[in-house]
């Protein structure tokens, strides 16, 4: 190969080495949120539907009314809340999902007067969630690791030798594979309980 053609040959590697770079810390950024926003959603979501948080009750369903269109869609029922305790009554709380007017559900209402479902099916929704974000937070260190290692080839091997030994290597490709059983597991929990929930 002539020099010229080396010399041409440098600048579209480095050009597609950024490239590639900018590709792995735009996923690394976008897994990483996503997976933390997740992860905090559901866990908060978790403690109203195991019942370790709010105000336990039951919620009769009056209307609802659907928003948007697409994956911007969103239905919101409205209805009376009683406390068990028959303390707290709400005329005008809310719930994020779609239900028969009528419906009588047990519920936990939070401080701003949203109830939110309980039970088995909420619980594993939640679950799987977490699961899936807890993946989406690894996705998106391997994309920063995967771009450090491409932007610094040899100072990125050195750092990943002592950051990923065989040992830990081996403990989160065991971690993702139970995240996955779990996903799967908990996700299929969820659909048969919202399926069979009236």
């Amino acid at each position: 190969m002539r020099a010229d053609d080396t010399s041409k040959t440098e600048p579209r590697a480095l050009l597609g080495r950024v490239c590639l770079v900018l590709v792995m810390l735009f996923f690394g950024v976008l897994f990483s949120t996503a997976g933390v926003a997740g992860t905090v959603v559901s866990a908060d979501g978790l403690k109203y539907s195991t019942r370790t948080s709010g105000t336990p009750g039951l919620l009769k369903i009056f209307n609802c009314a659907t928003k948007g269109t697409g994956k911007q869609k969103r239905t919101t029922c409205f209805g009376e809340f009683r406390s068990d305790d028959h303390r707290v009554v709400d005329g005008f709380s809310s719930i994020d999902r779609s239900y028969k007017e009528g419906t009588v559900l047990p519920v936990q209402r939070d401080g701003d007067g949203n109830c939110h479902a309980v039970g088995v099916a909420p619980t594993a929704h939640q679950l799987t969630v977490i699961c899936l974000s807890a993946v989406g937070i690894m996705a998106g260190l391997a994309s920063f690791c995967s771009a450090f290692s491409t932007a610094m080839p040899r100072t990125g091997s050195r750092i990943g030798a002592v950051l990923w030994p065989p040992r830990v290597a081996r403990l989160v490709g065991r971690l993702c594979i139970a995240l996955g059983i779990g996903f799967a597991g908990f996700g299929a929990v969820a659909v048969i309980g919202w399926l069979i929930t009236p």
